[in-house]
């Protein structure tokens, strides 16, 4: 260390500053943000002093994107996204922040642990937009179901029968037994909802997940078949 004390080094770690222009090669703080800049030598030669080194062997880091290349603290950059789970009705943290999350998104990297992080967290060690438009995403299926849930195309028939017209097909909720089940195209199903807002919220799943299409193209192609 004494060798970082002397003028030799001072004046190489000046040089390689300018020739950085003066701020992080990493993040582009400089002095002026607040930063305080160090040299990182990108590898160690045995032997050598430590402005013995040619300057492109150098480079500019601020103190914590120095300390993210010593593995002190989490990389801030070259991180991937690996996915998304929904804790639900569970509390998760941010591993990077600290702030209390329902989903969390799972980030690799080549030199650092895999972290569970917030939105904000993802987006920015990965660069992307990868985890905010996953939660626009989450916000404007919400927005639909609860369109679906309360549209006035919803009726009420003799019975006590809720239905409605979706892509030409008949959907109707059926009271039963002081519950309800469906009934879609004349054929009844055999799942019993406690409540019609379960019930409506289920046809509003199959329709949104393309499962309700596939169903009705598969009894299409039996019936051709029997046919």
């Amino acid at each position: 260390m004494k060798g970082y004390r002397t003028a030799s080094w001072a004046e190489f770690r000046r040089k390689v500053i300018r020739l950085d222009g003066g701020v992080c090669s990493e993040c582009g703080r400089g002095v002026e943000d607040g930063a305080v800049l160090h040299v990182h030598h990108k590898q160690y030669i045995a032997g050598r002093l430590p402005w013995e080194y040619p300057f492109d062997a150098c480079e500019t880091l601020c103190g914590g994107c120095h300390a993210a290349k010593h593995g002190k603290v989490p990389p801030r950059t070259g991180w991937s996204f690996v996915g998304v789970d929904d804790l639900q009705d569970l509390v998760g943290t941010c591993e990077l922040c600290g702030t209390v999350i329902r989903y969390v998104f799972m980030v690799d990297h080549p030199h650092w642990r895999p972290m569970e992080v917030g939105t904000d967290c993802c987006d920015n060690l990965t660069s992307t937009e990868i985890a905010s438009e996953f939660m626009e995403s989450k916000r404007r299926h919400v927005e639909r179901l609860k369109r679906f849930v309360s549209s006035s195309r919803w009726k009420v028939g003799p019975g006590g029968i809720h239905f409605i017209r979706h892509n030409r097909l008949s959907i109707e909720i059926l009271p039963d037994s002081g519950k309800f089940r469906l009934r879609i195209e004349g054929r009844r199903g055999k799942r019993l909802f406690s409540e019609i807002f379960e019930a409506r919220r289920f046809v509003f799943q199959v329709i949104e997940s393309g499962q309700l299409n596939e169903y009705m193209l598969k009894r299409s192609a039996r019936r051709r078949l029997s046919g």
